[in-house]
């Protein structure tokens, strides 16, 4: 009977302990800084009402402690029946521990004319 109260003391200490260790990773998270596609959808709450497909992407220059990121929006499917897709790519790098956002780059797929194959920086006609 003894081992079996000393068991489950260990157990709950053991328990306890590892959800301190879950809230302190938890706190840690959100204390940091927007991820950059965090951002990129509070800057663009029109994604999540438009009525395009919609293709959202984020990359890092590396798996751990990145310190360059971007993130590709591609909408599909417009009303303008000249524009096959729109790509806005936006570009995040890392300053002291908050990612900022650099640069924003639009880049059109258009369904007709010389270049329907790649996205391009000119506006399609």
């Amino acid at each position: 009977m003894l081992q079996l109260l000393t068991l489950t003391v260990l157990g709950l200490t053991m328990i306890m302990s590892g959800c301190a260790t879950t809230q302190q990773v938890i706190a840690k998270v959100q204390s940091s800084s927007d991820t950059p596609l965090d951002q990129v959808l509070k800057m663009r709450p029109d994604l999540r009402d438009e009525l395009a497909t919609v293709e959202i992407r984020q990359f890092f220059n590396k798996s751990e402690a990145p310190t360059v990121g971007q993130v590709k929006v591609t909408e599909t499917g417009l009303m303008d029946d000249s524009v096959k897709s729109i790509q806005t790519i936006y570009h995040f790098k890392k300053e002291e521990k908050n990612w900022k956002m650099h640069k924003a780059e639009k880049l059109y797929r258009c369904m007709r004319g010389a270049n329907t194959k790649t996205f391009q920086k000119a506006v399609c006609l």
